[in-house]
């Protein structure tokens, strides 16, 4: 059963650099909703850079932190919720997205995150996993192969990116979504 327009969210699920945050900006401006970060909102919580969660407590702790602010937030509706690269590692955080949300992967090929995420990583307080690479793109590659079926699993909508401004991957998503209510 389609739920009704204004109580379903948009997510964004993808690989760091994948742009969710950028893209779920500009879609939060152009439909007037409101905007999740759930990285932001573990940032927000805890008082601490996700960065410093993962050296002080470790992935497993940050999954936790990540899982419980997911379930905090399935319940909302009419948001635009951009999610942590890692979600996906979960199927319980999917599970609670899906109840009020549509799930869109971002997808991107290795060259584009590496462009993406570039020369800025090693400032980054927001991608541990990455930020003390010694080869970039090899552990893009590496995160992006153990998550790819997990993502593309996860999806109700895959939209990639390669080549595309953020605001034609916006403009694609609202497409998409107003297309599954256009006859409701």
């Amino acid at each position: 059963m389609i739920k009704e327009k204004n109580s379903v969210n948009i997510v964004l699920i993808g690989m760091s650099g994948a742009g969710k945050t950028i893209v779920g900006k500009y879609i939060s401006k152009i439909l007037n909703k409101d905007f999740i970060d759930t990285d932001d909102l573990i940032i927000e919580i805890t008082g601490k850079t996700i960065d410093c969660i993962f050296k002080e407590h470790g992935e497993a702790y940050f999954r936790q932190l990540e899982k419980d602010t997911i379930k905090n937030i399935s319940s909302y509706k009419n948001k635009i919720i951009s999610t942590g690269g890692g979600v996906v590692l979960d199927r319980a955080n999917i599970h609670m997205l899906r109840e009020n949300g549509i799930i869109f992967y971002l997808s991107a090929s290795i060259d584009t995150l590496y462009r993406n995420l570039g020369a800025n990583i090693k400032e980054d307080d927001r991608r541990p996993l990455l930020k003390y690479s010694k080869d970039l793109i090899e552990d893009i590659s590496k995160l992006y192969k153990n998550r790819k079926n997990l993502y593309i699993s996860s999806a109700d909508y895959i939209v990639n990116i390669d080549g595309k401004s953020f605001e034609t991957v916006g403009n694609e998503i609202i497409s998409i979504f107003d297309s599954i209510y256009s006859c409701s």
